[in-house]
């Protein structure tokens, strides 16, 4: 009823439908993107673009510069462009490619393609030099990797992230998803409220990164209770 009204008052105002409904998306798109935060940023891509236009160029002049194709890798990681990012990082020095950064994002992009198998030793061998490597991402990145096919490994990893970091919303999120796929209900209504309470005590900067799992909970609670 409510957008039902705006759009109206948006018509009257505009005198043109078609013009009020882009209003009306934009209006939305800034609500969501200042307040609740599940719909994509429309400017990061070109940001992302020109990042990877730039480090390109940087090869082209120099295709041996290491650091380079180590940024431009990340980037395509980020882009979930991840053969891409695979043949660059596979290009590194021997020296560079045995360090637990690099990889982690070998490995990554291995459970990315699918390749669980290689994947997994890959990231457990970056976990064995740095247990601490990103706060646990790479413990989160195995149990996503192994949510639908193996939950109860899934689950392990997941615990082995809470004991380095309890302050992740999507952790909780997917660890309800994983009980409620167990079918163990009241574990996931648990996990999902306190994926609620997690984001309620995160400073603000945590808080815009970590909201669309917090609406995605409150969602599937909401569900729930129907």
């Amino acid at each position: 009823m409510l957008k039902l009204m705006l759009f109206y008052l948006i018509w009257r105002i505009t005198g043109n439908p078609i013009l009020a409904i882009i209003v009306l998306l934009v209006i939305y798109y800034v609500v969501d993107r200042r307040y609740i935060g599940l719909l994509p940023s429309v400017t990061a891509p070109f940001r992302r673009w020109s990042r990877m236009s730039y480090l390109r160029k940087q090869l082209q002049i120099n295709p041996y510069d290491a650091p380079v194709k180590q940024d431009l890798a990340s980037a395509y990681i980020t882009a979930k462009q991840y053969r891409k990012a695979l043949q660059l990082l596979e290009e590194l020095p021997p020296a560079m490619q045995t360090s637990a950064e690099v990889l982690y994002n070998i490995g990554l992009c291995h459970l990315a393609q699918g390749d669980t198998a290689t994947g997994e030793q890959l990231v457990l061998q970056a976990l064995a030099q740095n247990d601490q490597l990103r706060f646990g991402e790479p413990y989160l990145s195995l149990a996503t990797a192994f949510a639908e096919t193996n939950p109860q490994k899934a689950m392990e990893y997941l615990q082995a992230f809470h004991t380095q970091n309890t302050s992740s919303c999507e952790s909780y999120y997917r660890k309800a998803t994983i009980h409620a796929q167990l079918g163990d209900k009241l574990a996931a209504i648990d996990d999902w409220h306190r994926c609620i309470e997690t984001y309620q005590f995160l400073p603000n900067f945590r808080k815009r990164k970590e909201r669309r799992w917090a609406v995605k909970a409150r969602l599937r609670l909401w569900v729930t209770r129907r």
